[in-house]
């Protein structure tokens, strides 16, 4: 019997990982009625990882506590707590509390948000003894370098006249920190932490493919204020290299989640993982693809960035290690020949004009989730 295995990273905008996976494996199952066909949620570390880990480990005891929001707001994240090799771990999304889908449209500027709230849920797993943390990167609202996590767990920010700063602090304020002073508190803490790092980018801290430059017009900032967060980031990678010996523009990846990924390891100890490959790792992907005969993958759009560690080039690499073939399925394919060299065996976009389509999807939205269900049951 015909093994298969769908794993489907998110359709932004459009479907979660879960319901990608599932929509493409009723379509598997219609090519092959008689197959094993197994589908899993995957992520990179992005928006939802916390939601997969509990699917994953059908977890049910999540936890959740009040924070500041990116703007200062009460918000409320869930994160989940499971047992790995005898130790307790926490698991959190970054965006959860400071997360740019927490903000209208309208609101977005990383000159005023904070990452505040991610430390206070920091806090929260080391007052319950949880000291495994681990932080999913992904979409964030914030380019404050994680100075207002750190801030909230108790660093303390100085101007240059020696004042302690306001918090939270926000983008905006990077560039009126002069110092930086370590309380024992502080130092108490990040002693006990041990602090993974999941992120799918390798940006520097600063520079033109930098946290500001590069991810800051996404978050809501024009031209100029991108060049205000520059500057503050740049401030902040200097003062850093004052007082650690890091340089943060060394370290690949420093620079995700608007270089809290940098802040995080530099000042709290943190370590950058590669977020696809190790949650694969961690979520028991190998055991899945044992005996497989078919991998199915894919996102909303591929090209070339995905050979650059995204989920899909990552289960591509499992699945040439095992001589598996491994297909990918998008709704937006460019850079097609590349994708062809890297090894996918087969390439299928869902929403090609070349596909004559059931007349129930013809004409319509392609980012519509009940569209984007029925093309990707029908696809093969």
């Amino acid at each position: 019997m015909k093994k298969i295995v769908v794993a489907m990273d998110s359709m932004k905008g459009c479907l979660d990982s879960y319901e990608a996976s599932e929509y493409a494996a009723d379509g598997a199952y219609e090519m092959w009625p008689d197959a094993e066909i197994i589908h899993r949620q995957v992520s990179d570390g992005g928006e939802g990882m916390v939601y997969m880990m509990v699917m994953r480990f059908k977890e049910e005891d999540l936890i959740s506590n009040m924070v500041s929001g990116p703007l200062g707001e009460k918000v409320n994240p869930i994160w989940v707590v499971l047992k790995e090799e005898g130790c307790l771990c926490a698991y959190m999304d970054f965006s959860s509390a400071a997360g740019l889908t927490l903000i209208d449209e309208d609101k977005r500027n990383p000159l005023r948000t904070s990452s505040y709230g991610v430390g206070e849920m920091i806090n929260d797993a080391l007052k319950a003894g949880i000291e495994n943390v681990r932080l999913g990167l992904g979409g964030s609202a914030t380019v404050d370098a994680g100075l207002g996590a750190l801030q909230a767990m108790g660093l303390c920010l100085l101007d240059a006249e020696g004042n302690e700063l306001p918090s939270p602090i926000t983008g905006g304020m990077l560039s009126d920190v002069a110092d930086m002073e370590f309380p024992m508190d502080f130092k108490e803490k990040i002693s006990r932490l041990k602090l993974m790092l999941l992120c799918d980018v390798e940006a520097p801290f600063t520079g033109e493919n930098g946290a500001a430059r590069v991810f800051g017009p996404q978050k809501g900032a024009d031209s100029d204020e991108v060049e205000i967060l520059e500057k503050g980031m740049e401030n902040i990678r200097l003062l850093i290299l004052d007082k650690t010996g890091i340089d943060l523009n060394s370290c690949p990846g420093s620079g995700a989640a608007g270089g809290a990924a940098g802040g995080l390891m530099a000042l709290a100890g943190g370590e950058i993982k590669k977020g696809a490959s190790t949650l694969l790792d961690l979520s028991g992907f190998e055991k899945d693809i044992e005996g497989a005969d078919l991998i199915i993958t894919g996102e909303g759009s591929s090209d070339r960035q995905t050979l650059m560690g995204k989920i899909p080039y990552e289960i591509l690499q499992r699945g040439k290690k095992r001589n598996i073939p491994v297909w990918l399925v998008a709704g937006r394919i460019k850079d097609r020949e590349a994708l062809l060299e890297a090894g996918f065996e087969r390439i299928i976009c869902i929403n090609s004009p070349d596909i004559v389509w059931r007349s129930d999807t013809v004409g319509l939205d392609p980012m519509d989730p009940e569209v984007a269900r029925r093309r990707l049951e029908a696809f093969l």
